[in-house]
């Protein structure tokens, strides 16, 4: 979906300018989104939600064994009511970088743009910077969408840690059958309802105060959408 990232400066980009596009066009390859909590609940309506092999933020599935979203249609338009907040910041984005002090230093990030992306593509729209140089309101409000973003990752992130430190995590396959045929999708995980009913009690009832259960019941409940995507 980003294709050429650069960090975004009033030196190179003063005169760039950005005009809305409600295509979609940039996400049709795209197989998978990361989710944060807060969105879980409502992506849950509409999309497959598991996690990756490789990490624990949870991913919304677009497509099973096909390099194609399943959720962009032809004509650019995403076919679900709700669109998940990684492909909305598109072309913004926040590139990470080391603090420069050794790994005790927190990380610091940089807001980025692609661009080669259509929003950029004319001389026409609104501009990214005001006169003097600052961000002008567009721009900032992309900022504003892209720090709140981040800090759901980190809570996200902090919050189904715990699926992995108490391995209820566990490597799913799925078999679906249509018109006759019957085919497996596997490369995810998805939370094991018996491995977590052996925990205690007192790590359970913590989930369901911190919201971590409520999340875990909806990733759940979502897989009932894998069969849009057989």
């Amino acid at each position: 979906m980003f294709k050429k990232v650069e960090p975004l400066n009033n030196a190179t980009h003063q005169n760039l300018r950005f005009v809305g596009v409600k295509s979609f066009d940039s996400a049709m390859d795209i197989v998978s989104s990361p989710l944060v909590a807060s969105e879980v609940v409502l992506a849950s309506k509409y999309y497959p939600i598991v996690f990756p092999t490789d990490g624990v933020i949870p991913v919304s599935l677009f497509s099973l064994g096909q390099k194609k979203n399943f959720y962009v249609n032809d004509d650019g338009s995403w076919k679900a009511p709700y669109v998940p907040a990684h492909i909305r910041r598109y072309p913004f984005i926040l590139g990470g970088k080391s603090g420069g002090g050794g790994d005790e230093q927190p990380q610091a990030f940089t807001v980025c743009i692609d661009v080669e992306a259509p929003h950029f593509a004319s001389d026409q729209g609104e501009p990214l910077f005001t006169a003097d140089g600052q961000p002008a309101p567009l721009t900032q409000k992309a900022i504003d969408f892209l720090k709140a973003y981040q800090e759901d990752v980190k809570v996200t992130q902090g919050a189904c840690s715990e699926l992995e430190t108490h391995g209820v995590l566990v490597a799913k396959k799925i078999d679906l059958e249509k018109s006759g045929e019957k085919r497996s999708f596997g490369g995810f995980r998805c939370v094991d309802v018996g491995k977590m009913n052996e925990l205690d009690d007192s790590i359970l009832a913590g989930w369901v105060r911190n919201g971590l259960m409520r999340l875990i019941v909806f990733h759940l409940q979502s897989l009932n959408n894998l069969k849009i995507l057989s």
